[in-house]
This record gives C-alpha cells, structure tokens and sequence, in this order.
C-alpha cells in the first residue's frame, strides 16, 4: 500500500512537472502558443476520476507490462453521475450533477413440470423481474481566487438524490390443493425444490435524501484548460425511507387456492451534518 501510494506522488509530481515545461506561462498567463491556461467566461467543463490516469503513470514508472490504459470514470464523490460546470465569469461558475437512471432486468430459470410424472423431462420457466431506478440531481455555485496555476475553490451545493426498486415473481407451476409445494425457485439462493411458500413480489419505499453542503479545495491547472483537483465539504444531510411490502404465496391450512400474505417491512431515516471528503481526485477538462 505504501508503494502504491509513493508511486502514485511521483506519478503526480512527474505529469505535472512535463506539462508546466512544456506550457509555461507567459506574463499574460497563457501558453507559449498562446493559449489561456485559466478558464474564462463562457467555458464549460466536465470531470472525471484522476486515479486511473496516475496509476496509469505510476505504473510507466514502475516497468509494470500490464500497463492498462487510462479510461473516464464517474467521480468518487458522484459515481454514475456527470459533473460538470459552467464558467460565468473569470472567477465564477455554475455546478451541475446530473444522474437518471432505470434498469429493467429478467432472470429465467427451467424447473421441473410437475404436472408430468418424474420420467418426463419437461419442464416450465420461473421468471424474476426486477426495476429499479437511480436520480441524483445536485447545483451549486464555485468562487476561486489566485493569480497563477494553483487555484482555491470554494463555495456551496445542494444534491438531492433518489432511488427506487422493484421485483416481482412468476412461476410455471401452480400452488393449489393439487399441487400444495410446487417445484420451483428460491430467488433468494438460487436453489430449486418444492416449496411451501415463495415470493410474489417485494416492493421497497422509495429511498430519497438532500445533502446541502459547502466546500473548499484546490485546483492545480498542470496545461491550458486542464486541472487537477480535490476538496473536503462540511454540510447538513437527511436521508428517508418508508414501509415496503413484501407479497408471498403459500397454501392455507384448508382449501383449495394459495393465498396472498404480506410483510410490512421497518422504515428508517437518517440525518447528521459532518465534513465529506472525496476518496481520490478530479480531473478536469476545459472547453
């Protein structure tokens, strides 16, 4: 773990030093070429996770073989989310965090069909669909101040996020008087056997929550309009979920027909205020 990180320093310091040699700043603060190293009014930017390129950097320096190339990923503070901004003036800009996102999975699975004796191999499909979705939607407004490459950040945000989930359950045998432990499939274990009792459909509360925080950091711009950076937020947070219900199918003591019983499950909250702090810096891209 120490090495990892040593190698990570020198990594940094060492992608840093080549592209300040090469784009130092004139007088007027652009590049030899002529290009502003600092964001200006008008300019947007998107970031990503900075780890994969510096340990793509720091295993160069290592002679690892296996060298990976480095790919965007999602911020550690928002994954699965875009973040990015918009300069308003030179000093000023406009943040923005943006995630929708909805999944509809189908699991099968081929039991036995009891409706033939044991020497048959036909069989019936056991179907599992699950739907969930994700939103994290978040604004705030940056300040910066400072005169050459290293710039501090500060300012406040609201995020407010989301998410939902959903699974219902199909069977291709019948649980009656006929049949009182149909063959079928525990989704919970993946196991096959004739059950009792099995499950319809769960059905989770919406899980929502708000996190409004302010924050300070740096950002170090290594070539024109590209910058690395990290901060620490203090800020307030609450976090909310209600009762779900829980279907499950199963024989009663007498009839005919499976019956329908429900389970009621806890609801929780959550609220707090403390100092968050991202696990790995961003690399921002200027445009």
């Amino acid at each position: 773990m120490k090495k990892q990180f040593t190698l990570t320093v020198l990594a940094v310091f060492a992608a840093l030093t080549m592209f300040a040699q090469d784009e130092t700043a004139s007088s007027d603060f652009v590049s030899k070429r002529g290009i502003p190293i600092l964001p200006e009014a008008g300019d947007y930017s998107i970031s990503v996770d900075a780890s994969p390129f510096f340990t793509y950097f720091g295993n160069m320096f290592n002679g690892n073989a296996a060298n990976t190339a480095p790919a965007f990923g999602f911020t550690a503070a928002h994954p699965f989310s875009i973040t990015g901004k918009k300069m308003i003036d030179a000093n000023t800009a406009y943040r923005g965090i943006f995630r929708i996102g909805y999944t509809h999975d189908k699991f099968h699975n081929y039991v036995k069909d009891d409706s033939y004796v044991s020497t048959d191999t036909m069989t019936v499909e056991d179907i599992r669909s699950v739907n969930k979705m994700n939103i994290t939607l978040g604004v705030g407004i940056e300040k910066r101040r400072g005169k050459g490459r290293l710039q501090g950040i500060y300012g406040g945000q609201f995020l407010f996020g989301m998410n939902t989930n959903k699974e219902t359950y199909k069977y291709g045998n019948v649980m009656d008087g006929n049949n009182i432990a149909p063959t079928s499939t525990d989704w919970t274990t993946g196991n096959v056997g004739q059950v009792t009792k099995r499950y319809v459909s769960n059905k989770q509360a919406p899980q929502f929550g708000f996190n409004l925080q302010g924050f300070v950091g740096v950002e170090y711009f290594f070539a024109p309009k590209f910058s690395v950076s990290g901060e620490v937020a203090y800020g307030v947070f609450f976090a909310s979920q209600g009762e779900g219900l829980i279907e499950q199918e199963e024989m009663p003591n007498t009839g005919t027909a499976s019956v329908i019983g429900n389970i009621i499950t806890g609801k929780e909250s959550h609220f707090g205020f403390d100092t968050q702090v991202s696990a790995a810096l961003n690399l921002n891209f200027y445009f």
